[in-house]
């Protein structure tokens, strides 16, 4: 691969990486997610259901609660170690293979686990190991890919999240039957993703009197306003889709008529046919949005992806009945993938310090984990002022347009 041997600088800007390096670096985001999308959303459950098959529901709430703290410090604190190794294979190298034999052995020990604790270990494990890949190999964006590269690399990474998505329907639940199997199938899937990438990734060494460079986990990123702006938009945009995609379900069923315009299919296969529909709408999206920031600049995008996502929430509240939840989401699906596409290639552009990528893009994340956990909270507090769910909709509505203009305020 054209790894290249030196970092790009505004010095340089008219050098580039080869079409080879940013599909190898997109696969590889791609294994990344498929260690841990399947794990999350298929086989966290079934392990849950059987070490504790009569308090499932609360052994996994607790356990996914731990995961997701963990995952959050666990971001910024390998980002920042791997900001601070200095060997001759480079930063980031030597922690995105180790994370990923890490990675291996986590989901090894989870499908071990016996008892909710051994899971609860194994799932912190798992988590750790999963955030010692995945953090470095997020920092080889704004490390190693120009400028005017950046929406193409970012175009390719975004692919990872829907394609880990179908790997999770087709393969793992669809394809597999048994347990090991599964695991076995992740693991297989992370190594020959992320393998191929790691081992022939070449980054600029350190000087040869290099001094020490020790983690910093300080906050000074948030020193910087378009850092500042940047993250509240994250912020504001990913807890309109959390609490979009909390509630979806349940607001279709109380307020839409699925079942008179689709008799005979179940509500939870015509709720199967709208994330379908969004997920494909967010790949293409996705992977036109990127080039497009390259050439249009970043800010004009990713606005255009939250008011896109205002607009495909509000359209489930003017128009619940059958066909426009499905134009809803097809709608929800392209602002989403606009959106997170062109915010990846504009969060690796505001990162304030080169020599702590690692630690802000950590810092960066925690917008992410943080909305995980708003989202249903705004939702329980329209729920508890006697708010219906139109409500919880109305807000999403709002904070992704909100999102968006926090970005009009950025200079």
């Amino acid at each position: 691969m054209d790894q290249g041997s030196r970092p790009f600088t505004e010095a340089e800007p008219a050098k580039g990486r080869s079409r080879l390096f940013l599909a190898g670096y997109g696969l590889a985001n791609a294994g990344a997610f498929v260690s841990f999308i399947p794990f999350l959303t298929l086989l966290a459950p079934l392990k849950a259901a059987e070490v504790a098959p009569h308090a499932r529901d609360l052994t996994l709430s607790q356990i996914s609660i731990v995961g997701a703290v963990t995952a959050a410090v666990a971001h910024i604190a390998f980002g920042a170690l791997s900001d601070a190794t200095r060997s001759r294979f480079g930063r980031r190298r030597p922690w995105i293979l180790g994370g990923w034999a890490a990675t291996a052995l986590g989901l090894v020990l989870v499908g071990l686990a016996q008892t909710p604790w051994q899971m609860l270990g194994a799932v912190v494990v798992l988590q750790l190991a999963v955030n010692a890949l995945y953090a470095p190999l997020a920092a080889v964006l704004p490390d190693l890919v120009p400028d005017h590269q950046k929406g193409a690399a970012a175009a390719w990474a975004g692919l990872a999240l829907p394609a880990s998505k179908l790997f999770t329907a087709l393969v793992v639940g669809a394809l597999l039957v048994s347990a090991a199997s599964r695991y076995a199938a992740v693991i297989a899937a992370t190594a020959l993703l992320v393998l191929p990438f790691a081992l022939t990734l070449r980054e600029p060494p350190a000087p040869a009197r290099a001094p020490v460079a020790w983690p910093s986990l300080r906050l000074t990123a948030f020193g910087d306003r378009g850092f500042r702006m940047v993250f509240a938009s994250r912020l504001l945009v990913e807890t309109a889709v959390a609490l979009h995609t909390l509630y979806l379900f349940f607001y279709l069923k109380d307020r839409g008529d699925l079942a008179g315009r689709l008799p005979g299919v179940a509500p939870e296969a015509a709720f199967g046919l709208l994330l379908t529909a969004s997920t494909l709408g967010m790949l293409a999206a996705g992977a036109m949005s990127g080039p497009l920031s390259d050439r249009l600049g970043r800010r004009p995008v990713v606005i255009a992806g939250g008011v896109l996502i205002a607009g495909g929430v509000a359209l489930l509240l003017l128009a619940p009945e059958w066909p426009g939840p499905l134009v809803a989401q097809i709608v929800f699906g392209v602002g989403h993938g606009v959106y997170s596409t062109s915010n990846l290639a504009l969060v690796a552009e505001v990162l304030p310090d080169n020599a702590r990528n690692g630690r802000d893009l950590g810092l960066m994340n925690v917008a992410v984990a943080a909305s995980q956990a708003l989202g249903p909270l705004l939702g329980i507090a329209v729920a508890s002022t006697g708010g219906d769910l139109r409500g919880v909709f109305a807000a999403a509505a709002l904070a992704a347009l909100a999102g968006a203009g926090a970005l009009l305020a950025r200079r």
